[in-house]
């Protein structure tokens, strides 16, 4: 494993992780990380995919783990938008450091919701999501749909403008955020149309764009992407692709639980990590 800075379309330094194969197979696959989650969560998954003869990339967003260069609060105006340029930038480089292999997404929650914010879809040839959603709140159920409201309409702006961050941590929801990166998953979470309306407010967007196959996963206890809301993604966002819908249930692998996270836990290797194996078509 090698770490070492990609730089974003503003030259601020990404962190970056590459893991390399013994025996290549021509095979490129990129991570696209969660809302506040480093990149370290998917160091297991890496490694493995790696020993399975793929190049693959890991990295943090910018103000996020590694690629925290600067203080959280000089951050503020960097978002969703940026971190999708973040990853553009990464996907760009894992391509021109290989340009002959087939390159593949991993994206988990927000990674594979955000590929339409950018045009970084253009480096790859097929696609992987986990937990991956249709952001809006009501799609969820209502123990979730009332913590989100709660927590998104009064102690985001109240924490953002006392402290100039989002204290993540206190709500159990992984590392500190921008300003600009825990409203812009406000307006994910409470529009009715979720990222579309936030692609819309920059007049860009590229969900249309993306046509290669599409694998995605919902688990049935997730709490943070139900079934159905994966469901619209798939119909209403990724209606152009090649999409292939996959449901899992914890007691078919005879699992207590999966959730949101576990997916990508190495205790679940031999259990869970034979569909990214199916999916990208891996010895």
């Amino acid at each position: 494993m090698e770490s070492y800075t990609v730089h974003s379309f503003d030259k601020y330094p990404i962190s970056v992780h590459e893991f390399t194969p013994l025996r290549p197979n021509n095979k490129t696959i990129v991570f696209a990380p969660a809302v506040a989650v480093p990149q370290k969560f998917y160091f297991s998954l890496a490694e493995y995919l790696a020993n399975k003869g793929c190049n693959v990339f890991t990295f943090d967003y910018r103000g996020i783990g590694s690629s925290m260069s600067k203080s959280i609060q000089s951050l503020k105006a960097y978002g969703f938008f940026s971190w999708a340029s973040d990853f553009k930038a990464v996907s760009k480089h894992a391509k021109e450091e290989f340009p002959n292999n087939k390159q593949y997404m991993i994206g988990h929650s927000y990674g594979g919701n955000s590929l339409g914010f950018s045009d970084a879809y253009q480096y790859y040839d097929k696609y992987l999501t986990i937990a991956s959603q249709f952001g809006f709140y009501k799609h969820f159920k209502l123990r979730m749909q009332l913590l989100i409201y709660l927590n998104f309409k009064f102690f985001v702006p109240i924490t953002t403008s006392l402290l100039d961050y989002y204290p993540s941590g206190w709500f159990g929801l992984g590392k500190p955020l921008t300003t600009k990166a825990v409203k812009d998953w406000a307006t994910y979470l409470l529009h009715p149309d979720s990222m579309l309306h936030l692609a819309k407010s920059k007049s860009l967007t590229h969900y249309q764009d993306i046509k290669e196959p599409m694998l995605l996963v919902s688990i049935e206890d997730d709490l943070f992407a139900p079934k159905k809301s994966v469901d619209i993604l798939g119909n209403r966002v990724y209606c152009n692709a090649d999409v292939t819908r996959k449901h899992l249930t914890p007691s078919d692998f005879n699992l207590k639980s999966i959730g949101h996270f576990d997916f990508f836990r190495k205790k679940n290797q031999d259990i869970l990590w034979p569909i990214v194996n199916q999916w990208f078509d891996l010895n």
